[in-house]
């Protein structure tokens, strides 16, 4: 994602403004249906329960073998799309390309799916005109189309997010990395707060506290090289793309993404028939005490992004 940062599927193996009392309404309506089960995806507990069924994982596979590597999180949308990260789609054409099967896996356990549906073909959003946290590589969202319906698998609803979500409690769920171990492939999921969706990313994650952000940058960022010059260019430099971009979770007792959960949902809901979709995690500030930390960054279904995600289906 940034210097210090992760984009959240990248994975070494293989090849690759609204009046305040309407936004309160809504926030207050909306809490009512996000479950309460789970506490982290880092540490926390299995997604196991229907409800997140339509959450799959994308995965190079091989027909003769099976599921030789899950490289990012999905949700499946339509009877025969997914909706997840736009950095996710190059290993999509490397599998095209290197002869493995792109795919996605359903089930609890991307290693032992209940089912595998290939992909055929993406679409990619456009890049952002402006500066968000993947600089020009911003619009982080991408449609993959598969080869058939799944089979029993009920599509989750797309949902727009605006502003008034700020400060409501969603969930999020993907297949990547779940404790210190590294340990991926399993889906998990657990509840993430809206932060922010403008703003400097450092500052926010750090309550603008430069001195707690200092000492995280030279003890445990996961820059090898850390320099007073590069901490304060870090300091002044990213922001979400107002918006587009929005900060998630990493709060006491809440859930934050981690690798391999690129394209992973922002939810609500409290079934599989009312599962909603928001948008999708795309980065993550890495550390090196803990797999993951402080926080996720999710591109949000604003009307323009979800205009495009619905011609995209």
């Amino acid at each position: 994602m940034l210097k210090g940062g992760l984009v959240l599927g990248q994975m070494a193996a293989l090849l690759v403004s609204t009046a305040l009392f309407a936004c309160t309404q809504e926030v207050a309506e909306n809490e009512e249906t996000v479950s309460g089960e789970s506490e982290a995806i880092i540490g926390g507990s299995p997604a196991t329960s229907a409800k997140f069924g339509a959450v799959g994982a994308l995965v190079f596979y091989i027909p003769e073998f099976g599921v030789a590597d899950v490289f990012c999180s999905a949700t499946l949308v339509g009877p025969k799309a997914v909706v997840t990260a736009r950095h996710c789609t190059p290993q999509i054409q490397a599998a095209f390309d290197g002869g493995f099967v792109p795919a996605v896996a359903f089930g609890p356990d991307a290693f032992n799916p209940t089912q595998v549906v290939p992909i055929t073909d993406y679409v990619n959003a456009p890049n952002t005109p402006g500066n968000g946290l993947l600089m020009d590589g911003g619009r982080d969202v991408a449609v993959a189309h598969l080869a058939s319906k799944p089979t029993g698998v009920v599509p989750a609803k797309l949902g727009a997010f605006s502003e008034c979500d700020v400060g409501k409690k969603f969930e999020i769920a993907g297949y990547g990395v779940y404790n210190s171990d590294h340990f991926y492939g399993a889906k998990h999921a657990g509840k993430a707060t809206a932060r922010a969706i403008k703003g400097k990313w450092y500052p926010l994650l750090f309550s603008n506290n430069y001195k707690a952000y200092l000492n995280w940058y030279f003890t445990d960022s996961s820059d090898t090289t850390p320099t007073q010059a590069e901490a304060d260019d870090w300091w002044k430099s990213f922001k979400l793309e107002t918006n587009y971009e929005l900060l998630a979770g990493g709060l006491k007792n809440e859930a934050v993404a981690c690798n391999v959960d690129s394209g992973g949902p922002l939810l609500s809901g409290s079934t599989a028939n009312n599962l909603t979709v928001h948008g999708v995690a795309f980065a993550v500030e890495n550390t090196r005490s803990t797999a993951c930390g402080l926080g996720s960054g999710y591109l949000v279904f604003n009307d323009k992004m979800l205009k495009f995600v619905k011609g995209a289906i």
